[in-house]
């Protein structure tokens, strides 16, 4: 089911599997990427209960070991959808007999809404804890690099923070990470294939709340609003030259040398029964 949300000029295209934006419309330009098999078929999902990978896509909860995908598996699965208003829809995705066997023990209620603006659309996730659980959380957003003309190459972007920052980058090697030391100094990186092509970019401990992308071929780009998160990955498909990039908030990012029960992870957040935790991003187009 496709939801389809306008707001002036704007318009959003929202399906209930994985509850993931199609498209993204405002003065007749497409922000989202498209989604292409032969570089990769996502265009915007969100990550639930895991962001990034597990050792063998392997999880261990409550004593037992579980199967999850990576980057969890609510993006491949059917949310309730509800269109609330013209400009805002609401997605819920539960747990059920067959997650709780397979991949995640824990009874939750994951709730989305999304709300669009003239210059953009705000993503809410609100995760309600039926019993004590662990989870961590994550948006995965790609976005065209067409926006500034057909073909407009990733070297012409870069990003720019609010902030001044010292970070480290983090990508992955094997089942582990390298890290590379002050990797950005200052408040603005330039994109580089060389640097996407090792893996995501992933900075932790970010200050800046918000961080653009912008052209120097045209004035279109992308602000992301962090919210309460400190995580933030950059990453484009590997070797291809593909015409997007992901810029994607999150509340925590692990690699597949952490330890596999979600207790032990660092990365993992906590939820008592009946808690709520709730995270909110807004995405600004220009």
């Amino acid at each position: 089911m496709i939801i389809t949300l306008k707001k002036g000029n704007t318009t959003m295209a929202i399906s209930s599997l994985g509850a993931e934006p199609q498209s993204l419309i405002r003065d007749g330009i497409e922000y989202i990427w498209q989604g292409d098999p032969a570089f990769w078929p996502r265009k915007a999902p969100l990550l639930f209960p895991m962001s990034g990978p597990t050792k063998d896509n392997k999880l261990s909860c409550k004593g037992r070991i579980y199967d999850m995908p990576n980057n969890g598996f609510a993006r491949d699965n059917e949310f309730k959808a509800e269109q609330l208003t013209d400009d805002i829809a609401q997605f819920t995705l539960e747990d059920n007999e067959t997650f709780r066997e397979k991949y995640y023990p824990y009874g939750f209620v994951l709730t989305v809404t999304y709300t669009l603006h003239e210059d953009g659309y705000t993503a809410r996730a609100e995760i309600y804890a039926k019993e004590d659980l662990h989870y961590t959380f994550a948006w995965h957003p790609g976005f065209s690099l067409d926006i500034n003309g057909k073909g407009c190459d990733l070297e012409t972007y870069s990003l720019s923070f609010l902030e001044e920052e010292r970070l480290d980058r983090l990508y992955q090697s094997g089942e582990g990470y390298v890290r590379e030391k002050d990797f950005l100094i200052g408040d603005s990186l330039d994109l580089k294939r060389a640097e996407t092509d090792k893996g995501p970019m992933v900075f932790r401990n970010v200050k800046s709340r918000e961080i653009t992308l912008t052209s120097s071929q045209g004035e279109h780009g992308v602000t992301v609003d962090l919210g309460d998160m400190t995580t933030f990955v950059c990453w484009t498909q590997l070797a291809k030259h593909a015409q997007f990039v992901c810029l994607e908030p999150m509340a925590s990012f692990g690699f597949a040398d952490r330890p596999l029960e979600i207790e032990k992870m660092d990365e993992a957040f906590f939820l008592a029964e009946g808690e709520s935790a709730v995270w909110e991003n807004t995405f600004t187009v220009f």
